[in-house]
């Protein structure tokens, strides 16, 4: 579950996983290179340094020992996944997941953010394991923050409900599922949290967490935007801010 940085490889502005590719890929100068990679050519993580078996960034050695602590939380999960998703979930995930295992979350724990989503989409997340990933929502998220000059694979991305409800209408949180949030936030310690959504916002309040708020970017989506555009780039530069001028 733990991914060492000394095992990525820098390309241009961006770093990849070697290990996430099908084939040797060809030059990148920056993040839009990065997002366009054909996954039927490079494979289906090649656009970000995270797969289901390697979630959790290990920058320094603080890392370590938090990375073994969320992998036993997502043993966790995987020991009683109906309490932590419900059973409807659960029974939907089962049904598109194209990899081994659930989705839990990914991202560097050092960094002090986490941002927190409803659930899995049923063809980003929920298909890939990895948060805010290849559907057009989770792809929007990731070229804001390219774009306000933060890499999104080093901060910390979770979903308040760790599995994808049916038809992406999710009809309530468990209880289970605040009990593992909290848990995953308890051993993360961030220094800021934000919700991404109405509904992680709820859940963080109902946990004490005074989140900030940010519009998910399916709203940004359903308005037709595909790109960063003013108004989401003003709305989440306050990542930025929070995240700092660190550079790996």
């Amino acid at each position: 579950m733990l991914l060492e940085f000394g095992k990525l490889r820098k390309t241009g502005e961006v770093y990849i996983n070697p290990r996430n590719l099908k084939t040797t890929l060809f030059p990148i100068r920056d993040w839009r290179d990065f997002l366009v990679l054909d996954e039927r050519t490079y494979g289906p993580y090649a656009r970000t340094i995270y797969n289901p078996s390697e979630r959790f960034l290990v920058v320094g050695e603080r890392d370590i020992e938090t990375g073994k602590k969320l992998t036993e939380l997502y043993r966790e999960l995987l020991e009683d996944p109906i309490h932590s998703c419900g059973e409807e979930n659960y029974r939907y995930q089962l049904q598109i997941g194209e990899f081994e295992g659930l989705p839990l979350a990914n991202g560097w724990p050092g960094s002090g953010l986490v941002l927190v989503g409803e659930a899995p989409g049923r063809r980003g997340c929920g298909k890939t394991g990895i948060c805010f990933y290849r559907d057009a929502s989770g792809m929007l998220l990731r070229k804001v923050l390219f774009a306000l000059g933060l890499n999104p694979d080093f901060v910390y991305i979770a979903n308040a409900v760790k599995c994808n409800p049916p038809e992406n209408r999710l009809k309530g949180i468990p209880e289970g599922a605040l009990e593992l949030l909290a848990e995953e936030l308890e051993i993360l310690k961030p220094k800021a949290v934000f919700a991404i959504g109405r509904t992680a916002q709820r859940a963080l309040r109902k946990l004490g967490f005074n989140a900030s708020y940010l519009r998910h970017p399916a709203w940004y989506v359903r308005k037709g935007v595909r790109e960063p555009n003013c108004g989401i780039l003003e709305e989440y530069h306050v990542i930025k801010e929070a995240f700092g001028e660190w550079k790996p």
